[in-house]
């Protein structure tokens, strides 16, 4: 047993105990792992501040043979913008379930963790929040390899033409010729296949200013969600909460993104 370090982004934590706190972290050496950062719920704590949700720390931890513990950390980027604005943190909170929900623990992937560390620095910014989702969705499936068949048929392989719709639980598109495939498929226009496709195509800073149309976001929605819980096989409990702040704000008129 000895100490290593890394940088990490924190997940998630759970309280244990008077003043502990299990972390799950992000890092691009060693994937999603668990450590303990103890006493970190006393005031003044040295480990609070590297420590916090969405945190970009680097971190010195103790090995264990059960839990990791950690021993110092140092910030690299506090993402404060994202926890004092209600909106964002709520996305925030979404893009880190799915992270968690879709990676196994110690699964090392450099690509995965810069992607996810370049989302939050976009999410500070970024006004459409619900136009972010479906990038990140669509762009975290295909790094993580269960990306939706977009550019052609998911039954036949065959060039999409006519009348198309989505099965989630094909995986894809499905052409005129194959929509007996699956009577459950989802409804999808050319314009909604055509914006999936440069999701997965653009980077960020080239979609930073795309405007779709709230019929094509509102579709995209109605696919990316089903296709995402079929595949994980679970609820996603940060979705309620985004429903929640987008129903708050429309009733407000608080929301941001239009």
């Amino acid at each position: 047993m000895g100490l290593y370090r890394t940088d990490a982004i924190v997940l998630g934590h759970r309280n244990i105990g008077e003043a502990d706190r299990i972390l799950t972290l992000f890092s691009p050496v060693k994937g999603k792992m668990h450590a303990v950062a103890r006493g970190v719920r006393r005031p003044h704590n040295h480990l609070l501040g590297g420590t916090q949700l969405f945190t970009y720390s680097n971190f010195l931890i103790m090995e264990s043979r059960t839990l990791d513990s950690i021993s110092q950390c140092e910030i690299k980027e506090s993402f404060y913008k994202i926890r004092t604005n209600l909106e964002h943190m709520a996305y925030g909170l979404y893009f880190a379930e799915i992270l968690r929900a879709s990676t196994p623990v110690e699964d090392k992937n450099q690509e995965l963790f810069s992607f996810f560390l370049k989302t939050l620095y976009f999410l500070q910014e970024w006004r459409d929040l619900e136009l972010l989702s479906r990038i990140y969705e669509v762009k975290l499936m295909a790094i993580q390899g269960f990306a939706p068949e977009i550019f052609r048929c998911v039954s036949c392989g065959e060039k999409l033409v006519g009348k198309m719709r989505f099965s989630p639980a094909l995986g894809g598109v499905l052409c005129a010729r194959c929509l007996e495939k699956d009577v459950k498929a989802l409804d999808i226009s050319r314009e909604s296949v055509a914006a999936l496709q440069i999701f997965i195509k653009k980077p960020y800073r080239e979609l930073i200013k795309l405007n779709l149309p709230e019929n094509i976001k509102k579709q995209l929605k109605n696919i990316t969600h089903p296709f995402i819980l079929h595949h994980l096989d679970r609820k996603l409990r940060t979705l309620d909460f985004i429903n929640d702040i987008n129903c708050l704000g429309v009733q407000t008129g608080l929301t941001g993104g239009k």
